[in-house]
């Protein structure tokens, strides 16, 4: 029973009882001040019994009218606005079923005592049977028009299609049999959640669109909790559930046995190339949960689900550069970081791999003339750099060399955000006491002009508020460094021109 079943019929016995106690006050006050015998008030002549009949009948044909109105007209066009799964949820939902029917029942056997209705001959047990069911169905209808429209939310559809793909799920384990067939619902069920998403965001539904990259993340952990138990026609009729994929690529889904993790990531990219320019706070999600799923100890133990992250990470932020969206690659960017920091201890190849793509989509930021993408990638690179060398990670001093060469190949002219990176790692080294790194970075930046120096030290030195001063979706300033990092920052910037005067302090920004 779903928290909804429960919600109508805990409301619905309140109604009942309020009800029964006011009918039975009222029928008593009515003995009390009118006396008349039980037999007299509970028998009926045949001409009052056909007039009691005609009324309940006018009721039930007005209930079946609201109710069915009411449907016919809620959830086709709800399910036009989402999903055509809404209507399959209702029809195949216990309480709309039993309610519908209990109206529909309750109007038959009314006509069906009027019917039996004689001249001299009135049906009682028909007649107080329509009359009990009239009275339940007018106490159930306020619940069940409450349950309709608790029904109508999308974030219901969305709960219901994560209950019915974990129904698969345990399907397709107890009956490996059936596992082809499972494979193809919960494929289906994948479209439809995603399909939510992607209206919502055509409606401007954020909250909805977010909760359906949250419903996707949700079934594909749960799907690993159970993918070593699932028989092998679960992942062959899987990997056949996609519609434009060269045979090779889904032949190697079947061999690696990943059919799922690329149909809930290729959601994740359907939904990013609708939102991308349009609705950041569900790129920033898509982002989240890629990142968050990347990190799982399921996809750690599997090389080719880590490296299915890793594509996916790069065409998003490919989608995101061909729109020319650098709020959304600087979203990206900050989430694929996370990624890579989460591999350096264990897989740490494909932490250098990551650097490489970090350098490759910045020099084609620079060729489109996007460059806070350049220095949004120089900063995120430095940052690993940082971390691969606080945890001792293998391979660290790879990760220098390439960052060292981050902007070779785009163009002679230094660019102020690499510089920035780069100094702030250098000041990191001295505070460590790693010189010999130290001299890598200042024989790297050796030929850099003193008036570029003179720029970084204003904008590295006296930046000393940690938050940027608007309202970002990482929040921290990028030019902001720790007071005893910050230090040893201006040191390595005097060392690089000895010559070159401190810069004229500036107000503290």
């Amino acid at each position: 029973m779903t928290r909804e079943q429960s919600r109508f019929l805990q409301i619905a016995a309140m109604i009942v009882l309020i009800l029964i106690t006011i009918l039975l006050l009222e029928s008593a006050l009515t003995l009390l001040l009118n006396p008349i015998s039980l037999q007299r008030l509970f028998t009926f002549e045949s001409g009052d019994a056909f007039f009691f009949a005609s009324g309940l009948n006018r009721n039930f044909n007005q209930l079946l009218a609201l109710v069915f109105t009411t449907v016919s007209i809620a959830i086709p066009l709800t399910a036009n606005m989402y999903s055509v799964k809404f209507l399959e949820l209702f029809i195949t939902d216990e309480l709309n079923l039993l309610m519908l029917s209990l109206i529909a029942f309750g109007g038959l056997n009314n006509t069906w005592m009027m019917h039996n209705l004689k001249d001299g001959y009135v049906p009682y047990f028909h007649l107080y049977l329509s009359l009990g069911l009239y009275m339940i169905c007018v106490c159930l209808l306020i619940p069940y028009l409450y349950y309709i429209f608790r029904f109508l939310d999308p974030n219901t559809l969305l709960r219901r299609l994560e209950r019915e793909i974990m129904a698969d799920l345990a399907s397709a384990q107890r009956k490996p049999s059936q596992a082809a067939a499972r494979a193809r619902e919960v494929a289906q069920s994948v479209e439809h959640i995603a399909s939510v998403g992607l209206r919502s965001v055509d409606r401007m539904d954020r909250a909805t669109a977010i909760e359906s990259v949250n419903t996707l993340r949700r079934v594909l952990q749960a799907y690993w909790e159970v993918k070593d138990k699932m028989p092998m026609p679960w992942f062959n009729e899987g990997a056949g559930c996609f519609h434009g994929f060269a045979e090779e690529m889904m032949e190697d889904l079947r061999t690696n046995h990943t059919w799922m993790e690329m149909k809930v990531l290729s959601q994740f990219r359907s939904l990013l190339s609708v939102s991308v320019s349009k609705m950041h706070d569900l790129v920033n999600a898509i982002a989240s949960a890629t990142s968050t799923l990347g990190l799982a100890q399921e996809v750690r133990r599997e090389r080719h689900s880590e490296e299915l992250v890793m594509e996916y990470f790069n065409t998003f932020i490919r989608l995101a550069l061909t729109r020319r969206d650098t709020r959304s690659v600087y979203s990206l960017f900050y989430q694929y970081r996370r990624y890579a920091e989460g591999l350096l201890q264990e897989d740490g190849d494909l932490a250098l791999e990551i650097a490489y793509y970090f350098q490759y989509y910045a020099q084609a930021a620079r060729e489109m003339g996007l460059l806070f993408v350049v220095e949004t990638a120089a900063y995120d690179m430095g940052m690993l750099v940082q971390i691969a060398w606080e945890r001792e990670a293998a391979i660290r001093s790879k990760l220098l060399k390439r960052f060292l060469a981050f902007d070779s190949g785009m163009g002679s002219q230094p660019l102020l955000g690499v510089k920035k990176a780069q100094s702030i790692l250098a000041g990191f080294f001295l505070l460590h006491g790693l010189p010999e790194q130290t001299e890598q970075i200042r024989h790297q930046m050796q030929d850099i002009s003193p008036r570029m120096i003179g720029t970084l030290r204003d904008d590295l030195i006296h930046v000393t508020r940690e938050k940027f001063w608007e309202i970002t979706e990482r929040r921290v300033s990028m030019d902001y460094v720790v007071p005893p990092q910050r230090q040893r920052v201006a040191e390595f910037l005097d060392s690089l021109d000895s010559s070159l005067p401190l810069a004229t302090p500036l107000e503290d920004r």
